[in-house]
């Protein structure tokens, strides 16, 4: 049984991005696609194995593993077992491009998964909904294509890179370390790289990408962040002795610090809350 949606929004109606086509099939047939699809095409495994063959690689596909397609990507898949269940979905929009180059996912690569958590399911979840929601339209389509790659870049691993959620788990302890050390001047990556007994290049490199920032950007952060905390909760407290306080060892630093990410001067921030 091949279950199988078509959703391609007309031309006069561009959306960020759509859904093309979404699908269930019970018993994947053998594909060989010499010129690839024109759009974006997911695929992932739901039950049995299967093996997705990409110039020289070959990759098994079990339950908890996908692979994302580029458009144009010649590819070819088969089943490896009696049968092999698959779900896909294909798509584009005007903005794909920005928004999978913002979740560093522009190239064709193959993603794994705890199989008990929540990916797994997600694309039965759309499917079951245009299957029983009668009013599902382009836009709601729209909304759960963005939060289903949101989900693959928060729990899959993109060629054996382990995912954010656990890259956020290793730098727990680190993350905890800081709400007690930020103030501290010295503080610092050498500092914060042996707290994981890690080298200080590797910390950059977890840091980036579970959060896009540099360990160093995102004790500023927090720095900041507790800094807007004080001057709303102790309005008489001096702007020095707060940048102080925070870990800035000068006021100026602080204050351009402050107004590059808030937009505001300590001192306007707390006038206008």
């Amino acid at each position: 049984m091949h279950t199988r949606f078509l959703l391609t929004p007309s031309t006069a109606q561009p959306y960020p991005l759509f859904i093309d086509s979404i699908g269930h099939h019970e018993d994947q047939e053998k594909l060989n696609r010499k010129d690839g699809l024109p759009h974006y095409h997911w695929l992932q495994t739901f039950s049995g194995e299967g093996e997705y063959e990409m110039g020289n690689r070959k990759v098994l596909l079990s339950k908890g593993s996908g692979v994302l397609m580029l458009p144009g990507e010649p590819h070819t898949y088969y089943a490896v077992t009696d049968t092999w269940c698959t779900q896909y979905v294909t798509f584009g929009g005007t903005s794909v491009h920005t928004i999978l180059s913002t979740l560093d996912m522009l190239e064709s690569a193959v993603f794994r998964w705890d199989e008990e958590g929540p990916l797994n399911l997600a694309l039965t979840h759309i499917l079951n909904k245009l299957q029983t929601q009668a009013d599902y339209s382009g836009y709601d389509a729209s909304a759960d294509l963005y939060h289903f790659l949101i989900q693959i870049k928060k729990h899959a691993q993109i060629n054996n890179r382990t995912s954010i959620t656990n890259q956020m788990l290793h730098l727990q302890p680190l993350t905890d370390w800081l709400e007690d050390h930020y103030p501290n001047p010295d503080t610092g990556i050498e500092q914060m790289a042996a707290v994981l007994a890690i080298t200080p290049r590797h910390l950059n490199t977890l840091f980036q990408h579970a959060f896009g920032l540099s360990p160093y950007a995102y004790l500023i952060m927090m720095r900041l962040r507790k800094s807007k905390e004080m001057l709303l909760t102790d309005r008489h407290r001096a702007i020095k002795e707060i940048a102080v306080r925070v870990g800035f060892r000068d006021t100026s630093h602080f204050i351009a610090s402050f107004r590059k990410q808030i937009g505001l001067t300590p001192e306007r921030f707390r006038e206008l809350n």
